[in-house]
Order: C-alpha cells, then structure tokens, then sequence
C-alpha cells in the first residue's frame, strides 16, 4: 500500500501528513510558513478525506 493523507487530531486540531509505502508508514505535522503547526478549527467531523 502506498499513498498519503492528511489526519487531524481530534482533540487539538493538528494536521499531520502521513505516508504509507511498503510496510513503512511516516508521519509528522503540517506547519505554516511561521514554522507553527497547522491547526484546524475544533469540532473535527470524523471520516472526512
């Protein structure tokens, strides 16, 4: 499986990108040109892509 998504956590509202290649999977935050993470706004709906 390969490909890529973004997850928003749903307590705080942190984007991360997460990669799947192979059996390896990579994530980490999105951040904005500031350099802080992005955050979305907070109720997130689940099972949104």
């Amino acid at each position: 499986m390969e490909g890529g998504q973004i997850w928003v956590d749903t307590e705080t509202g942190v984007q991360y990108l997460v990669i799947f290649s192979g059996y390896g999977i990579a994530l980490t935050p999105l951040l904005g040109p500031d350099g802080k993470p992005i955050i979305s706004p907070l109720p997130v709906e689940e099972g949104l892509d």
